[in-house]
């Protein structure tokens, strides 16, 4: 291992032992592993808050719900990132399964399969930092809060129980922020986000039913989608003859989330071309209907006014 590496590794391991002091307190425990376990106070803090500047009455109604649909394109990236370092760096064991060093006994049982997951770099860092990110964005106001919440509720948490070093936080951190600050900047994205919103103007009956499951989603980290995946990936390994594995792995949670999301995007895509075509045909129809109109009723206008014409001449 090279110095710096060695260096951030001495640290690392020096927070670690730092907050293993407290490992004892059951208070502590009780709320780490309700940080765990529990969805609401994570994913639905941030959601609540969404859903509120969503509907604020104000000027600038437009710009901030593309603002708010930039920063989840953003969040869903981060975790591809992520995901994506995690899969292309050496592994790192988390600390609570690194065997070279001393671990505490919590006061509350705190379980967790994360064995054959990689700590760096912290997705969850990533994720929630991005969401964070785009309320403060939104609100100055709330932007020193967020941020507290944040590090402290989901990310010091993380570090407690030994899940991730403190690296592994800060890494996380800052893709999180850089993906979310690229995606709001993007004219891309924006472009589509501007769709979007009108499009929750025009048809708030569909919109609105998908905001809601896709929100829910978010706001569980897309466990029902991950599970969904997971399965359809095991059945179909299983339908060509591989052995699926019980082990909690990163393919596992993922690669079937990712195939389940590729899947529906291309089904979305196939759609929207096919709706389009068929609008375009319908428009090619309607305007030769409208020209062939006048031309219709001006011949009609011509062979009224002969007929008349004639009619005088006897």
């Amino acid at each position: 291992m090279n110095p710096p590496l060695q260096a951030i590794r001495g640290v690392d391991v020096s927070i670690y032992y730092f907050l293993s002091r407290f490992a004892g307190n059951w208070i502590l425990g009780r709320l780490a592993r309700l940080e765990e376990t529990n969805n609401l106070l994570k994913g639905g803090v941030f959601f609540a808050l969404y859903w509120y500047f969503w509907f604020r009455p104000s000027s600038d109604r437009e710009r901030r719900r593309s603002v708010i649909i930039t920063t989840l394109i953003g969040a869903i990236l981060a975790i591809i990132a992520a995901r994506g370092i995690a899969f292309t760096v050496p592994f790192r064991v988390r600390p609570i399964f690194d065997t070279t060093l001393a671990h505490p006994t919590f006061s509350v049982p705190i379980q967790f399969n994360l064995v054959n997951w990689s700590a760096f770099p912290s997705d969850t860092a990533a994720y929630f930092f991005a969401l964070a990110f785009g309320v403060m964005y939104l609100s100055r106001r709330l932007a020193i809060p967020i941020a507290i919440y944040t590090a402290v509720w989901v990310c010091l948490t993380r570090m407690y129980i030994g899940i991730h070093y403190a690296s592994d936080i800060v890494v996380g951190v800052a893709i999180g922020i850089t993906m979310a600050w690229i995606s709001i900047k993007s004219d891309l994205l924006q472009a589509k986000a501007a769709r979007l919103v009108r499009a929750a103007d025009t048809g708030p009956h569909w919109f609105y039913g998908i905001a809601f499951l896709f929100s829910f989603e978010m706001a569980t980290v897309f466990d029902g989608l991950r599970s969904l995946g997971n399965a359809l990936l095991h059945v179909v390994m299983h339908g060509l003859g591989f052995e699926s594995s019980h082990l909690n792995r990163p393919i596992d949670a993922w690669g079937g989330f990712l195939v389940l999301a590729a899947f529906l995007a291309t089904a979305v895509y196939v759609v929207s071309i096919v709706r389009r075509a068929r609008h375009g045909g319908l428009a090619i129809l309607r305007d030769r209907v409208t020209d062939f109109r006048p031309t219709w009723f001006g011949l009609r206008r011509r062979l009224d006014h002969k007929d008349h014409s004639t009619r005088g001449l006897g």
